[in-house]
């Protein structure tokens, strides 16, 4: 899977060291069964990028951030949903009964996601 580009929304620092991130990103056009994988350091890229326009340099603590969760936020009938222990973001269709991984052109969703990060 291809996900567009993930554009990094806000970054709010927790008190335990965690980092609350809004993100979005489009769907593929041809989304294949088994996920997105390397969702860490797609996000580490991403939040680099932000911090970069922002015209901060400074990205200690960020270049190892490890992806926790993504909680779904305006995603439609499309959840996505995060498997820590392979690092991939797979896409559910709510719509479906059995919630059924999504399957062929989800390019035309935008996926409004927070994701939990350390």
């Amino acid at each position: 899977m291809a996900l567009g580009t993930i554009t990094i929304k806000s970054v709010k620092e927790r008190k335990d060291g965690g980092r609350a991130i809004r993100a979005e990103f489009a769907g593929d056009s041809a989304y294949p069964a088994g996920g997105t994988p390397d969702i860490n350091s797609l996000v580490r890229a991403a939040v680099a990028t932000w911090r970069a326009a922002k015209g901060d340099a400074n990205v200690r603590g960020y270049e190892q951030l490890s992806v926790q969760a993504c909680i779904s936020q305006d995603c439609g009938q499309l959840v996505p949903s995060y498997d820590i222990d392979a690092d991939k973001l797979f896409v559910r269709d709510g719509g479906s009964a059995t919630w059924a991984e999504a399957s062929g052109d989800i390019s035309t969703t935008t996926f409004k996601v927070l994701f939990l990060a350390y």
